[in-house]
């Protein structure tokens, strides 16, 4: 089983090397297909790279990237979970923000375990 921190993108930077777990919002796909660009949820830009293709991911979707920080502050993903608008409809992305500054001080409590 492993383990994925929480963070935000004003976080990238501590956790180079390291495999964290990100929300944000899609800004854009790029043509190749294996790149994209996120806003996350305290409205950094960060790039999200894939060793495939990224399929069925549209600008404006909400995303959570599970992956490694590479030593670029970009992360390289292992996996995608793409929510359906409806899940998303009511999703408070500041509120998220605020939850993921507050799990840095009890980081062994908030691991994503896959």
């Amino acid at each position: 089983m492993s383990h994925h921190y929480r963070i935000n993108g004003s976080m990238i930077q501590q956790f180079s090397g390291k495999p964290v777990s990100i929300i944000g919002t899609v800004s854009k796909v790029h043509p190749s297909g294996d790149v994209l660009d996120l806003e996350t949820s305290d409205k950094q830009h960060i790039v999200v790279r894939s060793s495939e293709h990224i399929a069925d991911i549209n600008p404006g979707s909400i995303i959570e990237v599970l992956g490694n920080v590479d030593n670029r502050n970009q992360i390289m993903c292992d996996t995608i979970v793409a929510f359906e608008p409806e899940q998303t409809a009511n999703f408070d992305m500041d509120m998220y923000n605020q939850a993921v500054m507050l799990f840095q001080h009890y980081p062994q409590d908030y691991l994503v375990n896959l």
